[in-house]
């Protein structure tokens, strides 16, 4: 009896206990709601309530740790997130529970959202004092319950920025009592319902690459000029309405350069993000496996797309344009095929020798080998004769040889025309292409080129800094030039530059006539890089910015601006293709270098049979007499004449 007796006693005081500190299923319902499973208790409670609370927790497959507050807390080791998040409650109303506060300040764990802490006391009123001295941001998630008869009235705690003198902000959540349960207020997403940080200073970077003119703030808030350092500028208008949003000062610095590893240390924006003077990037950075380790990537605001620009050369090489119809084979073919018609008209005309007693007489049979010849060659030059064959089976090569050449002229004439009319084909498309071709290359002076050709493992580009930028002994120093006197170069022709396309779009716009425009040629040296606006490790403000960002992208105010900040890209008027292209001399030269070369050769040819026939019949040549061979005299060509006619 006294065993049954003492285990009831033990029963009861257990269910009593719970009245008198905390209440878990409060807990239990609280932390359910926030999805965390994981709790640790700072609190002053004896065995009993202990138990109490170790015993309905565990119930709810919630994991509960109990730490007796004391001097000898290891925050880092007690806190040790073993899941991202995790719950902690403090009873402030035990003697030492600024212990606990003081002591997470001192180890410098962050007031961020890897803990939930549940602060509960008795008080009627917030401890406002207490609160104030804590180091809250605007990512803390800091709930305070004020506890009246087993009714829990909450408090959502927070402060923009403590390190940047923000205010306490303590608003009320919601209310939990037995009977309801859990009923929250505050349901607006939690960095929409923070949007105000009243004028709160925050510190900004902006990184540029030209000399901002007349001063900083006119230059990077007035689409003046907008081509230079576009993307900088772009961002900046995204941060006013980030500004607007939240409600904050900017106060903005100038940094160098973005942020490069150099000797183990980051300089520019990034080495001021990593002392702690800076808390956002104005200027957007692009992902590299470094920067993730010493700053937070938020949004992707920015697609920066610098491009090689060129004005595509009018031809592949010196190759005669007159032989561009056909390949190379397709010639050979024609000659063969040419041979060929020659062989069978020679064989037919010896057999016209061979029966001439029984034909008419033709001029063919003169001179066989020539005569065929010179018709093969008629034949495909579309030419006409004085003569043709006796023989039926002649007369039949004949007509086929011409209607062959007349074919392959069609193909050939059209194609010669079908050139000139239709726009020359580009053969300058990749990296490989330009590296391979003879233009000069030129590369924008900027630090992430610099940074590109250092860093980079891709071959081509490699070959191609190598050969046609890096120096050599005919180049004294890098081809590196400012986007003004690069794009000059482009225009000349002959050269190829590489610049960031906004910066470019304006110049070419400006200074390019239509014919060159239409000539541009855009080939990349890397794919385009999103960039995205950063903030330093583990800042408070990361989630902030990122919610803000999204909503104006989402909103539209990104593309206006864009439209605002961009230039777009120079169009080649549709027109200019019907435009008559002029036939440049180079083109025709080939033709009027055969004619001359053939003026030439018979001029000389004429001259050296005169020479001869001088010498070899003096005589017939002052009588004005022909010798035909096979033939003695003139009688003997007309006594032949006569007689077949």
């Amino acid at each position: 009896m006294d065993l049954r007796f003492l285990l009831f006693v033990f029963v009861c005081a257990i269910r009593c206990s719970d009245a008198n500190g905390l209440s878990a299923q409060f807990l239990q319902d609280y932390f359910a709601d926030k999805f965390i499973h994981q709790i640790v208790v700072f609190a002053c409670y004896n065995h009993l309530e202990r138990v109490s609370l170790s015993r309905q927790l565990m119930l709810s497959d919630t994991k509960l740790s109990y730490i007796s507050i004391s001097e000898n807390i290891n925050m880092k080791t007690t806190l040790a997130v073993n899941y991202y998040k995790l719950g902690i409650v403090l009873d402030l109303d035990c003697t030492k529970s600024e212990i606990v506060l003081d002591k997470f300040q001192k180890e410098r764990l962050p007031y961020n959202e890897s803990y939930f802490w549940m602060v509960i006391s008795k008080d009627s009123m917030p401890p406002i004092e207490i609160l104030r001295k804590l180091p809250l941001t605007v990512e803390t998630e800091f709930t305070l319950a004020l506890h009246h008869d087993e009714i829990y009235v909450l408090y959502d705690v927070y402060n923009p920025s403590y390190r940047h003198g923000g205010r306490l902000n303590v608003t009320y959540m919601g209310v939990w009592n037995p009977l309801d349960g859990l009923s929250i207020k505050l349901t607006q997403y939690k960095y929409k319902r923070r949007a105000d940080f009243q004028g709160l200073h925050l510190n900004f970077s902006i990184a540029l690459s030209n000399p901002p003119l007349p001063d900083l703030m006119t230059y990077i808030s007035n689409p003046i000029n907008r081509h230079l350092d576009t993307m900088h500028r772009f961002n900046y208008a995204l941060l006013l309405q980030l500004r607007d949003y939240y409600n904050y000062t900017m106060i903005l610095t100038q940094s160098e350069t973005w942020g490069y590893l150099i000797n183990g240390s980051f300089n520019g924006l990034l080495g001021d993000m990593i002392k702690g003077l800076v808390d956002v990037g104005v200027t957007p950075l692009q992902f590299k496996r470094e920067r993730i380790d010493v700053a937070e990537f938020t949004v992707q605001t920015y697609l920066a797309r610098p491009s090689f620009f060129l004005r595509h050369p009018k031809k592949t090489s010196v190759r005669n344009g007159f032989l561009k119809p056909f390949r190379e084979e397709v010639w050979w073919i024609v000659v063969a095929v040419g041979f060929i018609y020659w062989l069978i008209l020679w064989l037919t005309s010896k057999l016209e020798l061979y029966y001439r007693n029984r034909m008419p007489f033709s001029k063919i049979n003169l001179e066989v080998g020539f005569e065929t010849g010179f018709i093969c060659m008629a034949a495909i030059s579309q030419q006409g004769l004085t003569d043709s064959p006796r023989l039926y089976s002649g007369r039949i090569v004949f007509l086929s040889l011409f209607v062959w050449a007349l074919l392959l002229y069609q193909f050939y004439s059209a194609s010669i025309v079908g050139s000139l009319l239709a726009e020359p084909p580009r053969y300058i498309n990749d990296l490989k292409d330009l590296l391979e071709s003879n233009l000069e290359i030129g590369i924008d002076d900027i630090a992430y080129n610099y940074d590109f050709f250092a860093t980079t493992s891709d071959p081509v580009a490699l070959e191609l800094y190598k050969r046609k930028v890096a120096p050599n002994k005919y180049r004294k120093k890098p081809a590196f030039y400012n986007h003004t006197e690069g794009l000059r170069k482009v225009k000349k022709g002959g050269f190829a530059f590489h610049a960031d396309v906004n910066t470019a779009y304006k110049i070419i716009t400006d200074t390019f006539s239509e014919d060159e425009i239409c000539d541009l040629v855009e080939i990349q040296l890397f794919p385009a890089k999103h960039v995205a606006t950063v903030t330093s490790k583990h800042s408070p403000f990361k989630k902030m910015v990122t919610y803000g960002m999204r909503q104006i992208m989402e909103h539209g105010l990104s593309e206006r601006l864009m439209h605002v900040w961009q230039y777009r890209r120079p169009i080649c008027p549709k027109t200019h293709s019907s435009t008559p292209v002029p036939v440049a001399l180079g083109e025709f030269l080939p033709a009027t270098l055969l004619l001359l070369m053939g003026l030439i050769i018979a001029v000389a040819v004429l001259s050296v049979e005169n020479f001869c026939k001088r010498c070899k019949y003096p005589e017939q040549l002052s009588c004005n007499t022909y010798v035909i061979p096979g033939f003695k005299n003139q009688a003997d060509i007309n006594m032949y004449i006569q007689g077949h006619s």
